[in-house]
């Protein structure tokens, strides 16, 4: 077994050396390298045209924003009229509708065979009952369209 002592000190050298617990050769500081900076010169009044065109670009794309603001405004525009047209003629689809159910209504068309036309409902001396044997046979149809058309 390590003694204590001799443990905290192989720990020591663990960590500062790590695996191989050999010390590592030491890093230059970039202060001690030698770099070499180009430097870029630009030839006099580049900066003028520099500094002309970048205004230049920002101005057109200003430009190009106002004029899809503009478009983007009159398409919406173009929408809402025609969202207001669909609702105008939902309302008149609506109105149709219950005008349709209202000349539909039993109740209309009732008051309508009465009044108009003069139906009356049938008593029961009017009335016919058709029994089972009462029945036509089969074909009965066909006879009678055969004697509509001839």
């Amino acid at each position: 077994m390590i003694a204590p002592e001799k443990w905290y000190e192989h720990q020591k050298e663990y960590q500062r050396y790590g695996i191989d617990m050999k010390p590592q050769p030491q890093r230059q500081m970039r202060s001690q390298k030698k770099r070499k900076i180009k430097k870029i010169s630009l030839p006099a009044g580049n900066g003028k045209k520099l500094a002309f065109s970048t205004v230049l670009a920002a101005g057109i794309a200003m430009i190009m924003l106002i004029i899809i603001t503009a478009y983007s405004a009159g398409v919406r525009y173009d929408i809402n009229c025609m969202i207001k047209e669909n609702q105008a003629l939902m309302g008149e689809i609506e109105n149709l509708q219950v005008k349709l159910y209202s000349a539909s209504n039993i109740d209309y068309v009732e008051g309508k065979a009465v009044g108009s036309l003069g139906m009356i409902y049938p008593s029961s001396k009017n009335s016919v009952h058709i029994s089972s044997d009462d029945m036509p046979a089969p074909g009965f149809a066909d006879v009678l369209k055969e004697n509509a058309y001839n």
